[in-house]
């Protein structure tokens, strides 16, 4: 069971690693690189601490949207150190990417709210129109959607290396079917 310091770390993690595209670097690659380390500091000192601590980043890396399957060797060596399995770890019912399929209504459930306000600088259907086009057009870069009556922000991201969608405020990460 998951306590309020674990999520606290796990939320930390999520956030130093949500950083990263602002620099251009890739948040999966980045993500299987650390834990590769943490794994190499256990094999060299010998200390769980360094898979326990791998443990938090592989939950916030499920948790950003990102595969397990791509990086399921190197976490099933982890887990089996300590003797656990993903099934326990990771149940697929919580750690399953929401991946999107790149249509209008999957796309407008993404963003909760998006009430029509004159304050708006785009409409909901401009909004989603915007998101379809970066995406299927792979535009590179950050772009960012604030809603001016409930001011929640949603980021987008697009790179060479991933495209993902942040809700910010509600810390959801969301990945896009190919």
């Amino acid at each position: 069971m998951e306590n309020r310091e674990t999520r606290r770390y796990v939320d930390v993690i999520k956030l130093a690693a949500g950083s990263l595209q602002y620099r251009n670097i890739s948040v999966k690659q980045t993500f299987y690189d650390a834990v590769s380390q943490l794994y190499w500091y256990y094999k060299k000192l010998g200390n769980k601490e360094y898979l326990k601590t791998a443990i938090l980043h592989i939950q916030a890396y499920l948790e950003m949207g990102f595969d397990y399957e791509e990086a399921g060797e190197l976490f099933n060596k982890i887990l089996g150190e300590l003797e656990t399995s993903r099934e326990l770890m990771f149940p697929k019912k919580f750690y399953v990417s929401k991946k999107i399929r790149l249509n209008k209504t999957q796309v407008r459930s993404m963003i909760k709210k998006w009430p029509a306000s004159p304050r708006q600088t785009m409409k909901i259907d401009e909004v989603i129109s915007d998101i379809m086009k970066k995406i299927s057009e792979r535009e590179n870069g950050i772009f960012h959607y604030k809603c001016a009556v409930t001011e929640d922000l949603y980021e987008l991201v697009i790179s060479q290396q991933e495209i993902f969608f942040h809700d910010v405020p509600r810390g959801i990460f969301y990945a896009f079917e190919d």
